[in-house]
């Protein structure tokens, strides 16, 4: 019999657990969906144990998830508003060819909605490069933290991934984020460089250079999925 429970990742981000106790004597991971993991675990395994194993393996939990099949953005319909740079901005329809960004405003060009989705997401992942990437690299300077290279990701369950031999991408929904949680992003990603995992010696530096580390983290988990609006 399955039970499920919920976890948060470092990033604030809420997953489930859908727990499994068997006979085996290792604890085997599965992906269910972007948000749900099915583990198999020993009679013997505590709560608390488990709890700790899945804070100390995420790396290997947001692999596992990322395995896991998405659900296709709708192209029949879009939604009212999406977040841009912290805003709430609601999308609209006009007569020009090209989209227009006003205070709290997106117009689309009049199109078949599929084809309005197709443009909207291809218009914010430029604008993701233009604002993210540059933020990215001003982070790097500043902290002295130099990533072997920075890009975008289109990744479906981490708003960042940093490797030595690769460098940093970022997700491109981010451009929905507000300022500091971009810019925490950034700092989280950057402090991998010398702490490659989530120990006590990571987040003391991350905290030293943000300020903003539990405010982006719970702006994460309240609106981290809404991020998701388009795909």
């Amino acid at each position: 019999m399955s039970r499920h429970y919920a976890h948060t990742l470092s990033d604030g981000q809420s997953i489930r657990i859908r727990l499994k106790r068997s006979a085996k004597k290792n604890l085997i991971l599965r992906p269910v969906s972007r948000d749900t993991v099915s583990i198999n675990v020993p009679p013997f395994v505590s709560h608390r144990f488990l709890a700790q194993w899945l804070t100390d393996n995420e790396p290997l939990l947001r692999r596992t998830l990322d395995q896991a099949p998405t659900a296709a953005a709708s192209a029949d319909t879009l939604p009212e508003w999406i977040w841009y740079q912290g805003v709430q901005t609601t999308l609209s329809v006009h007569s020009g060819n090209h989209i227009q960004i006003r205070s709290s405003e997106i117009l689309l060009p009049e199109k078949e909605p599929a084809a309005q989705l197709t443009h909207l997401r291809r218009f914010l992942h430029e604008r993701a490069r233009e604002y993210l990437l540059p933020r990215l690299e001003h982070h790097a300077r500043a902290t002295a933290l130099i990533p072997a290279a920075t890009a975008l990701s289109n990744a479906k369950t981490f708003w960042g991934v940093c490797r030595h031999t690769t460098g940093i991408r970022l997700n491109w929904r981010l451009i929905g984020a507000p300022d500091y949680v971009a810019d925490y992003i950034c700092i989280h990603e950057l402090c991998h460089l010398p702490h490659p995992d989530h120990s006590p010696q990571f987040w003391a530096t991350v905290n030293r250079l943000t300020p903003h580390t539990q405010a982006a983290e719970t702006w994460l988990k309240a609106h981290g999925r809404e991020l998701f609006a388009l795909g």
